[in-house]
């Protein structure tokens, strides 16, 4: 029985290209003399391929002078004969040599042996003695001025450099047994070819920087993923391969088959095509720089113009079949994207799908993941995303295949399944990152992580979006448009260069001129945008007008909150309405309004796909900031309770660190109030790890001890102000904690010590403690002495008093008239005068303070 997976997952077609590249086979088109200079450095071994004609021997004249003797001279890291402007080197010096050998035959057949080093006497020429041995280079520079132009790309086993201009260069110096040993240079009438041969299946890199390009088997410094790449797009006038500024055309044959080959060259850094595409009559191949056509029919032409290279047929623009000119395999064979109208995207969909019911087991997975294909280019995700669920539940091992998982994830996401949708992030084949970066921006912004790299990945490749099919373009190339206006580097705005006409551009331009300092601008077009007929667009204008009037303090924060709310119903249309809600969040903040904020997040919190998340820790953590430490907005326990509870809900929603130990801190000083001290030494003891500034620790080590001293548990409270203390802490906060310690001295009963530690303090607590334990003792004076001066501080000489300063006036005036101390009775009656209040209160004041008052202690406390 045929086993139902599809042939493409098991077929492996292997194509096996051998080449030699000779002057006469890459004579350009316009009439390259066949006595072209060629100079060839490095050995190779056996004879050349039958297929192959001979070279012509080169000129007398244009033989090399042997290999400079002195290898350790640094003149032998350079390339040699170049005119003033090309000074080419090594950028890597090679490291002292280990080895050598007879020859390069030698070297590849001879078993290895213990490396020596000598000195080795160069050969003079025309003895036939071998070239020494050198260590291998990772990278060279090839001194290519700025004015010229280069492509480069790989043919069967040769990467091949071309430059738009005849330059000529001696590589004689780079000799040795690494990649560049085979380096060598053609010098044509108007060009010149470098090539290196590869050995292996190893990549070479290409890099400009001032001196000229740098070639390598290692990615340049800072990485390769980040490159630029050619992306085209079609145009009125033809197929054009963008370029910030291109160099020449030139026409080679390709020595492998003979086919022509168009060579646009590029004179700054814009990077090449990433994979292979057959055309009508040429192909596309895949380069590291610049833009290589292999045209099969006469009619193919190539040539510059001021944006870039224009591929064209008999010199006008044409339709490609499927009008699918990707330069990756991402958009072409993954996707199988084709920009068709959209009744014949329909029509080809309709038809895939027939085909995919009338298939046979073993062609069944390949025909349903075509029809997947297709409905993904007409728009219709939902659908593509099922017909392939299906499909892999059937044949669940095709699951493996890359394409797949890209289908389905890319499906996912524009069907608004984030979860899904993270297969986005990889990982994916080497061959396929670069192309695949583009889905990653576009996923990033859809999550709202990390906006500025995906508005940079969006940036890089916004122009292939273009050439999307119509239903897919239309939903992309806006949120695109705006995730790079709103977050993207200066350098990325300038992707947003020519954008197309609508509203949603017209947003993105509005963006951009905002963060490009043109408020005023931007202000009129968001105000203009506000009523425009596409709601998404509408809303999103009024919610940054409306930012801005609050920003400019044209509004009042709760009017602003006031105009948020009025947009949820367009905002939830639009799929913003957790956005709009932490806006309004944000509203309710500057007012001071915190429950109200809190219960904004809140609401946008229960949006599963909400792609502000990271905004929201910060905003919580603000919010709940605020209403720990605002007073009561009502009666004081009443509000404590609410306050309490709602920091109790919210707490484990904050990520470990500082703020949330502040908030805890508070929130345990909320259960102190409360009566709730378990509770609060909890909250403390959660908060001190988080804290990190001494004098934060402190606080809350004096805040759990005070909760430790009212659980009856003294011994901890000592523990807990000990774990603590810090040599740096300011006396306010020294002086606190002394208090707290006397407290937890006569909580052991021991008052001395206490009063030791309070000696000459004058901070208000620790004269009430030391008035306390004097007024236990019957030292009277003493402390009528310590209230007086608490009352000092504490009693205003005017206005009303109030509860806690009525019971302060009666503390002192009942501890003065028990000490008889006539003084201290007139200065408080003095300082109270007639505030105190009628009832019992008043009446045992003026008793107290009346002349010839003074009570013993039996008479004091007989008083009600």
């Amino acid at each position: 029985m045929p086993s139902s997976r599809s042939p493409r997952a098991r077929r492996c077609v292997t194509l096996s290209v051998c080449l030699y590249l000779s002057c006469s086979a890459l004579m350009p088109v316009m009439g390259a003399s066949p006595q072209a200079a060629v100079h060839h450095h490095g050995r190779r071994n056996g004879p050349a391929p039958a297929s192959a004609p001979p070279a012509p021997p080169p000129p007398a004249t244009a033989a090399l002078p042997a290999a400079p003797q002195d290898v350790a001279l640094p003149e032998s890291i350079m390339l040699k004969g170049l005119p003033s402007s090309w000074r080419a080197s090594l950028m890597d010096p090679p490291p002292p040599a280990t080895a050598s050998a007879s020859g390069a035959a030698a070297a590849r057949n001879a078993p290895k042996a213990p490396s020596r080093a000598q000195s080795t006497p160069a050969p003079q020429p025309g003895t036939g003695a071998s070239q020494p041995a050198a260590p291998s280079t990772n990278r060279i520079l090839l001194p290519v001025p700025p004015r010229m132009g280069i492509a480069a790309f790989q043919s069967g086993d040769r990467f091949i450099i071309v430059v738009d201009n005849a330059e000529p260069m001696d590589t004689s110096a780079l000799r040795g047994d690494g990649l560049f040993s085979t380096l060598s240079v053609n010098t044509l009438p108007d060009a010149t070819l470098i090539q290196v041969r590869l050995p292996d299946t190893r990549r070479l890199y290409l890099s400009q920087q001032a001196e000229g390009w740098v070639l390598g088997d290692r990615p340049p410094p800072g990485g390769d993923d980040d490159r630029r790449v050619i992306n085209p797009q079609y145009t009125d006038i033809g197929i054009l391969y963008p370029m910030r500024r291109s160099g020449r055309v030139l026409s080679i044959s390709d020595p492998a088959s003979g086919d022509r080959l168009l060579v646009g060259t590029s004179t700054t850094d814009d990077g090449g095509i990433l994979s292979l595409r057959n055309g009508d009559g040429y192909d596309v191949w895949p380069t590291t720089e610049g833009v290589v056509i292999a045209a099969h029919s006469a009619r193919i032409d190539l040539k510059p113009v001021p944006s870039g290279i224009l591929l064209t047929e008999d010199g006008k623009a044409f339709l490609d079949h499927g009008r699918a000119v990707y330069a990756n395999d991402v958009d072409l064979k993954w996707l199988g994207l084709r920009d068709l109208p959209l009744d014949v995207l329909s029509r080809r969909y309709h038809e895939a799908l027939l085909a995919a019911a009338d298939s046979d087991p073993f062609h069944r997975f390949t025909r349903r993941l075509d029809a997947a294909k297709a409905a993904f280019s007409m728009g219709a995700f939902v659908e593509a995303r099922g017909i392939l669920t299906v499909a892999l539940q059937d044949d669940p091992e095709e699951a493996a295949l890359p394409d797949v998982r890209f289908v389905l994830a890319a499906s996912a996401l524009l069907s608004g399944d984030l979860d899904g949708a993270s297969m986005l992030d990889g990982p994916w084949p080497a061959s396929q990152k670069r192309a695949i970066q583009l889905w990653q921006g576009l996923y990033l912004a859809s999550t709202g992580r990390n906006q500025a790299e995906a508005a940079h990945l969006l940036a890089r490749d916004f122009t292939r979006l273009k050439s999307y099919p119509g239903p897919v373009r239309d939903l992309l190339l806006p949120i695109a448009a705006e995730e790079i206006s709103r977050h993207g580097a200066p350098d990325d705005l300038a992707a947003l260069d020519d954008l197309p006409a609508g509203s949603p551009y017209r947003l993105a331009t509005a963006f951009r001129q905002l963060r490009s300092g043109k408020r005023d601008i931007a202000y009129a077009a968001f105000q203009t945008l506000a009523g425009d007929q596409n709601p998404q667009v509408a809303e999103k204008a009024l919610e940054e007008k409306t930012s801005l009037d609050l920003a400019d303090g044209h509004i009042k924060p709760d009017a602003a909150a006031e105009i948020f709310d009025t947009m949820m119903p367009d905002a939830r249309l639009a799929g913003r309405e957790a956005t709009v809600r932490l806006m309004q969040a944000d509203a309710y903040m500057q007012a001071r309004q915190w429950n109200d904020a809190l219960q904004a997040i809140d609401v946008a919190r229960a949006y599963p796909d909400m792609t502000s998340k990271d905004k929201v820790a910060p905003l919580l953590s603000r919010a709940l900031t605020g209403l720990a430490d605002s007073p009561p907005s009502g009666p004081e326990k009443t509000s404590l309770l609410h306050d309490a509870a709602t920091l109790k809900v919210h707490l484990p929603d904050l990520p470990p660190g500082p703020q949330k130990g502040n908030i805890l801190a508070s929130y345990g000083k909320m259960l102190l109030k409360l009566g709730l001290p378990d509770d609060a030494a909890q909250a403390f003891s959660d908060a001190i790890p988080m804290l990190v500034a001494p004098d934060l620790r402190a606080l809350a080590g004096a805040a759990l001890a005070e909760a430790d001293i009212e659980r009856a548990q003294p011994q901890e409270a000592a523990q807990a102000l000990a774990r603590t203390d810090d040599p740096t802490l300011p006396n306010e906060i020294r002086t606190s904690r002394q208090v707290i310690a006397a407290r937890i001295a006569l909580a052991t009963g021991d008052q001395a010590k206490a009063l030791s530690l309070l000696h000459d303090s004058t901070n208000a607590s620790a004269l009430d403690i030391t008035a306390r334990i004097h007024e236990g003792r019957g030292e009277w004076a003493a402390a009528a002495g310590d209230v007086r001066r608490m009352a000092a501080d504490i009693i205003p000489p005017t206005g009303p008093l109030t509860e806690a300063q009525q019971a302060l006036a009666l503390r002192l005036a009942s501890d003065a008239s028990q000490a008889a101390d006539q003084p201290i009775l007139g200065w408080i009656t003095g300082r109270v005068g007639d505030r105190m209040l009628d009832g019992d209160r008043g009446r045992v004041f003026k008793l107290l303070t009346a002349p010839g008052g003074a009570m013993t202690a039996s008479q004091a406390s007989a008083l009600p």
